[in-house]
């Protein structure tokens, strides 16, 4: 993550725009300043309503979670043009967050400019435009690219929307808890989505048609009412960006966050395997659907998360980095034996107190890196290096299940090697940051003090 502590960042910064006649002009706004909200409990409006946008979102994304197997459906119906196999799915969702990516070159930028209401509200229509065309799919065309990367692109920009907000709406030293407790919406969302989507499953039984009719009827509703909740989430925010619009590139040479974006592509690798392949492994393992380790999942995640919201500022965010990579890397392999639908619980234990641990620490520390004027281009990058991690790993994954030496069924093959990667990166970043001091935790003992 941050070589430096957000505090220290942010002085450091204050210091150079005062030598550098060059970063002082970019710092400068010539709009009147808006007063920024001060929230410092959870039950503000604001925060209540982006807690309930950020449930429905995950909810039609976790929905989104049968995506591989919708696609291996379709292939099969009318005149497709494409031949399914494993690595298929992949390489789509490679498309798709390779133009999230493209697109997070200027997502950042656009935020600081235009301010957060337009970009968050253009963001959610094209999620919803993704949905639509999914829904009115009825053969495997080229089509599926094109309506993967409108839903791919507006999810990716909606999160660092809703990311970006919450952190400009708290007290400085309480971004991490804050993001933690609005992570944990997420959560819910996931429990919600798995097991929608598993109800839909047993009330289509062998007519698939209608149940894929049903999951994206119930993302599309979902993307409607996202859509009316962050209206409400805005009211009373500034809604004007900055004068000032350095290029993404420009920022994060300047404000590079460190090893914490390696981090975040390793996340996203983790997350690739779960929301991807997990639903293809069960159907070849006869498993059931994906419900019971997404509840699981999310149950541990959402319980670990409400009761450790505060535990950066007496851990530090670098240890917690280690601890939830590791956590996530072992919960990667504890696949590896599956052979009865219970036993996704114990991965599912882990990988969700993982990501609980992970998550909101990578955001904190790698945006804060970034001054608030510039956060919302910090949350980008460090969101879009999720989305490398999960592009670069996507079709590599596939390509690992495919391979003739494993009869074209090497999933539990796939789990080691991705399993191994975590742990590697998790290993290396505790080594560089052995002795780094977290400024959330001084700041915490400054305070008991």
């Amino acid at each position: 993550m941050d070589n430096r502590p957000p505090a220290e960042a942010s002085s450091h910064e204050s210091a150079e725009s005062s030598e550098n006649p060059h970063t002082a002009a970019r710092m400068t706004d010539s709009r009147p300043a808006t007063p920024p909200l001060q929230i410092d409990r959870i039950t503000h409006p604001v925060f209540v309503f982006a807690y309930l946008a950020n449930l429905t979102l995950v909810t039609a994304n976790a929905a989104m979670f049968i995506f591989a197997d919708w696609v291996e459906w379709l292939s099969t119906q009318g005149q497709s043009q494409i031949t399914y196999y494993e690595e298929l799915p992949g390489r789509i969702v490679r498309e798709g967050l390779i133009a999230a990516i493209t697109a997070r070159l200027i997502l950042g930028m656009s935020i600081d400019y235009f301010g957060v209401r337009v970009v968050w509200i253009c963001m959610a229509s094209l999620t919803l435009l993704g949905a639509v065309l999914f829904a009115g799919m009825t053969e495997l065309t080229w089509v599926v690219y094109a309506a993967r990367m409108c839903f791919v692109v507006g999810v990716s920009g909606m999160f660092t929307c809703g990311t970006f907000h919450i952190q400009n709406s708290v007290l400085e030293q309480r971004r991490t808890e804050f993001i933690a407790l609005l992570g944990s919406s997420g959560f819910a969302g996931m429990i919600i989505g798995a097991q929608a989507t598993a109800v839909l499953q047993r009330m289509a039984g062998d007519d698939r048609t209608w149940f894929f009719q049903s999951v994206f009827t119930l993302v599309i509703a979902a993307m409607v009412l996202y859509l009316v909740l962050i209206q409400f989430c805005l009211k009373g925010s500034a809604t004007t960006g900055s004068a000032v619009r350095p290029s993404l590139i420009r920022l994060t040479r300047t404000y590079w966050p460190g090893l914490v974006v390696v981090i975040a592509m390793a996340m996203g690798l983790t997350f690739t395997v779960t929301s991807l392949y997990l639903v293809r492994f069960n159907r070849f393992a006869r498993l059931g659907g994906i419900g019971t380790f997404w509840t699981t999942y999310a149950v541990c995640a959402f319980a670990f998360r409400l009761r450790t919201a505060a535990l950066s500022r007496r851990v530090g965010r670098y240890r917690l980095i280690t601890l939830g990579l590791s956590i996530q890397g072992l919960g990667i392999w504890a696949l590896v034996p599956c052979s009865e639908w219970w036993h996704l619980m114990f991965s599912a234990s882990f990988c969700g107190l993982g990501h609980a641990l992970l998550f909101p620490s990578i955001v904190s520390l790698g945006s804060g890196a970034f001054p608030p004027e510039f956060r919302g281009s910090g949350t980008n990058l460090i969101l879009g290096c999720l989305d490398i991690g999960a592009a670069f790993s996507a079709p590599l994954l596939g390509r690992i299940i495919d391979l003739d030496v494993f009869d074209g069924a090497g999933y539990r093959q796939m789990f080691m090697v991705a399993g191994t990667i975590p742990l590697i990166v998790a290993t290396g970043w505790q080594i560089r940051h052995w002795s780094t001091q977290d400024a959330e935790t001084q700041s915490a003992s400054t305070q008991t003090t």
